[in-house]
């Protein structure tokens, strides 16, 4: 075997290496943690973990915002500077008393690597960035681009001489990581991905946990609920669809004994018809082989509703995927603002709003600019419904006109009566005029940070737009069944004690569901009721009323953050029925809903975590349905969303490896079970396996805070997960003879156009730089343009979707220009060649097709380069484009 052919994609010289580069990648991220913890714990103090699980975010943010200044001189310097920045700030924390807390290190290490490595074993059976079905060419130009670029912003693979026009900045942080582990594109592409996955679970784990601790509920079981819903929940259009035929796949497997499920498949049905068919025509399954993962990201008609685990299964290295790490980190430095109040230094309390916020803003902008308003929003919402009224260091510290909570006790207490609602409308109006300022003040700094892209990169072609078509109330209930079910019963939980009268809350609630629903705005009845409630619930002052009990004045049974992030999703999710920006790539409000719904089931699935917790946990008798009988039910109700929303992963997980009814399972008792019950057992037995682990770290090694101590442990941890890692990979191995487990981006152009491999591969390897080609520009969506997108060297016009971001007329002429260079006179040729400094020519068999007959090759300034049976490549000699012919 030669060296060319080691190298080749399976080779088991590759796949030694790539356990390696796993492993290479996996120490990366959490050597990079350790090196945040100190900062992150200045920053975020009052989170239960010091903000161990933030750390990594936060990290990545300092390097890259000093990548974001310096890397127009150089990436490389930007890099190194950034890392030596990030750790002369930690120094500093570790100086100011902000240490290490090394068992929370290790607990956030583990369930980054744990997350880290699930979704490495779900791309590595299907890593490719192939064009149908997303927008992984786009995604690999950016990543190549940026690797192969010395400056920032990257050259645009798609339209060469240009910078790019989209948001780069996730792409930019991805090339980064690949530059400080040496790894080239086709494999930091999904190693890339694995960790943007990784860092959303562990920042949802960790926000969520510390915002249940600091009511003084279970920090891990509130991480564990949010993980959950940020890393594996679905809509409700899996079970409500095949949640019969389940039911009775069940029945036909056990014989006598499905009677039982039988009639229960039928009760399903009937239910689950009030809700289907869809305007999209999803009728009820018949049979568990009608599932294709694809339809739950469709559920609104002309919109996307995706949901994390569809993204990351899908494999798109997207920019409304990466910025949501980022989006968490916002949330976490506010839910810092919410907690502290009033009690925390003016400086400190303006440093982190106007400082912090806006930095992290800027981050978040060039990753995705579509998440740019949300960290206005939530600065909002965060600095107006704060208990303690953090925006009072604005103001005299001895009169703050915004604190409603203070003013209201004390002018009840001293003059003996009560504050009229008037007075607490206005004073709610100017807290809310303040924080809306602030927010508007906290996006001007982040925009000026971030400025250099608003001003050269950003594409400016969109147009606001209202009243799009709306959604169905069927639709909404699918998309957002399960948040909604859990918000209004713990929002009604808490405002029951301050209802008068129960049955004219529900008529209300009742009557303006239908109402909304007749004039076709559902959305408006579902959530805007929430955001209501919840408001008032953050702004109930009982807690301050002297009369209370000693239960109700307990600050810890009030509502908290959780509320703050829920009215936020809330809020988004009506915004979208209402407004919408036409971007000119798809008509109507597909891409907000697309783009918007991400962001939204983020901020709720932290704050369901959360709720999860309190619904099971809080029965004090002063709240609404509490009790044993209560605890039981939500109990019940609890672990029936937990199945219903993981029948999508487990359907989708058991084909994807091999595990379906049609694959072939290793161990044969078992081959007569259907696939999903043998991978929910799998995934059962790694999480038995991963707590046996964690039981006996502590025993193997004693706990105590010291590091070493805590290294053990972390190490220990890590050993049963790469057990359970390597198990899962040996299954896959087994079960499916034709899957080749690789994180190689690349490889399935061997498998899938073998005419071109070779030259993808000479391209992507032996070219250096950003020499500029010309090929054919094709069509989205389509085996079209794959030299220029796979590996970043950039061609004169790459797809459509150029003439969005840079209009038609100029795209246009460039298609044009393309064609003539291939087909035209050799003076127009030469000359056009000149004008695009062409230096490489690609003819495969797109360019054979739709260029006939090919002249370009005819020019004494053109020769062969590489040459193969059905691709040539040609180098073009500039100095001899003026005297040649």
């Amino acid at each position: 075997m030669d060296d060319s052919q080691s190298l080749l994609p399976g080779s088991p010289f590759v796949v030694v290496m790539e356990y390696g580069l796993v492993a290479l990648w996996l120490v990366t991220y959490l050597l990079l943690l350790y090196l945040g913890q100190p900062l992150a714990h200045a920053l975020l103090p009052d989170m239960e973990d010091r903000g161990a699980s933030l750390a990594l975010p936060l990290a990545l943010a300092v390097v890259w915002l000093v990548v974001f200044v310096l890397g127009r001189v150089s990436i490389q310097l930007g890099l190194w500077t950034g890392l030596l920045v990030l750790a002369g700030l930690s120094a500093f924390a570790i100086y100011r008393g902000f240490e290490v807390d090394h068992d929370a290190y290790a607990r956030t290490a583990l369930v980054f690597a744990v997350a880290f490595l699930f979704l490495v074993a779900i791309r590595a059976v299907d890593p490719a960035a192939s064009p149908g079905g997303g927008e992984k060419f786009l995604d690999m130009s950016l990543l190549q681009s940026s690797l192969r670029g010395s400056t920032i912003p990257p050259e645009d693979a798609w339209f060469a001489g240009e910078h790019v026009r989209y948001y780069y900045g996730g792409h930019l942080l991805a090339s980064l990581l690949a530059r400080l582990t040496g790894t080239t594109g086709r494999f930091a592409y999904n190693l890339a991905l694995s960790g943007y996955y990784a860092m959303l679970v562990t920042a949802a784990y960790g926000l969520a946990g510390s915002v249940a601790a600091h009511r003084g509920f279970s920090y891990r079981r509130a991480g564990i609920g949010a993980a959950f819903f940020v890393g594996f929940a679905s809509n409700l259009l899996t079970p409500l669809r095949f949640g019969a035929a389940l039911l009775d796949a069940v029945a036909a497997r056990i014989g006598p004994l499905g009677t039982v499920p039988s009639a229960l498949a039928g009760v399903w049905e009937a239910f689950a018809g009030l809700l289907l068919p869809l305007p999209r025509g999803y009728g009820i399954g018949s049979s568990l082989s009608e599932f294709h993962y694809w339809s739950a990201s469709r559920v609104l008609e002309g919109a996307i509703t995706e949901f994390p685990l569809f993204a990351w299964y899908n494999g798109d290295l997207h920019a409304h995927m990466m910025s949501t790490p980022f989006l968490l980190a916002v949330a976490a430095v506010l839910f810092q603002v919410f907690v502290a109040g009033a009690d925390r230094s003016r400086r400190r309390t303006l440093g982190t709003i106007f400082g912090v916020v806006p930095a992290l803003g800027a981050v978040v902008a060039v990753v995705n600019s579509w998440s740019f308003p949300a960290v206005g929003g939530l600065s909002v919402l965060a600095l107006a419904l704060a208990p303690d009224r953090p925006m009072a260091v604005l103001f005299d510290r001895e009169q703050p006109i915004l604190n409603v909570r203070s003013s209201a006790g004390r002018s009840a207490s001293s003059t003996g009566r009560p504050v009229s609602s008037t007075d607490r409308l206005w004073t709610e109006a100017r807290t809310l005029a303040v924080a809306t300022v602030a927010g508007v003040a906290v996006l001007a700094i982040a925009w000026l940070l971030s400025a250099p892209y608003w001003l050269w990169v950003a594409s400016a072609t969109g147009s606001p737009g209202v009243l799009p078509h709306r959604s169905t109330l069927a639709e909404l209930l699918v998309a957002h069944g399960a948040f909604l079910l859990l918000f209004w019963v713990y929002l009604y939980r808490h405002a029951r004690p301050s209802l008068s009268s129960r049955p004219v809350f529900f008529a209300l609630v009742a009557l303006t569901l239908a109402v909304t629903t007749e004039i076709g705005i559902a959305a408006v009845g579902l959530f805007v009721p929430l955001i209501l409630i919840g408001w008032a619930l953050l702004r109930d002052e009982r807690p301050s009323d002297e009369t209370a009990t000693t239960t109700d004045r307990d600050p810890l049974s009030k509502l908290g953050f959780e509320t703050v992030l829920l009215i936020a999703a809330a809020g988004l999710i009506v915004l979208v029925e209402f407004l919408y920006l036409q971007d000119g790539a798809i008509p109507g409000r597909f891409n907000t809903v697309f783009k918007v719904y991400a962001q939204a089931w983020v901020l709720a699935s932290v704050a369901a975590g959360v709720v999860l917790v309190r619904l099971l946990a809080d029965h004090r008798p002063a709240l609404g349905l509490s009790g044993r009988q209560w605890r039981r039910a939500f109990q019940i109700v609890a672990a029936g969303l937990v199945g219903v929303l993981s029948l999508y992963g487990l359907l989708v997980l058991a084909g994807h490896f091999g595990l379906s009814d049609s694959g072939s399972v290793p161990i044969e008792p078992l081959s007569v079970l259907p696939g999903w019950l043998v991978f929910a057992s799998f995934l059962l037995g790694l999480a038995v396996l991963g707590r046996i682990g964690m039981r006996a770290a502590p025993t193997l090694v004693p706990s105590d805070r010291d590091a070493s101590c805590a290294g053990a442990r972390l190490a220990v941890g890590l050993v049963v997960v790469a057990a359970a890692f390597g198990g899962g990979i040996w299954l896959i191995d087994a079960a499916n003879e034709d899957v080749d487990p690789t994180m190689d981006a690349l490889a399935f152009v061997e498998s899938d156009h073998p005419a071109e491999d070779e030259s993808i591969y000479w391209l992507d390897e032996e070219v250096k730089g950003q020499p500029n080609m010309v090929s054919y520009p094709g069509q989205q969506y389509r085996w079209d343009n794959a030299p220029a997108s796979l590996t970043g060297v950039p061609t004169v016009v790459g797809k459509p979707p150029e003439a969005v971001y840079r209009g038609s007329d100029v795209y246009d002429r460039r298609v044009e220009d393309v064609e003539t260079i291939f087909t035209g006179q050799p003076a127009q040729q030469r000359r056009l060649l000149a004008e695009y400094d062409v230096e490489l020519i690609y003819v495969g068999s797109n360019e054979r097709v739709h260029y006939r007959p090919i002249t370009v090759d005819q020019l004494d300034a053109v020769h062969v380069e590489k040459q193969w049976q059905a691709v040539t490549i040609y180098r073009v000699d500039q100095s001899a484009l003026t005297t040649g012919t």
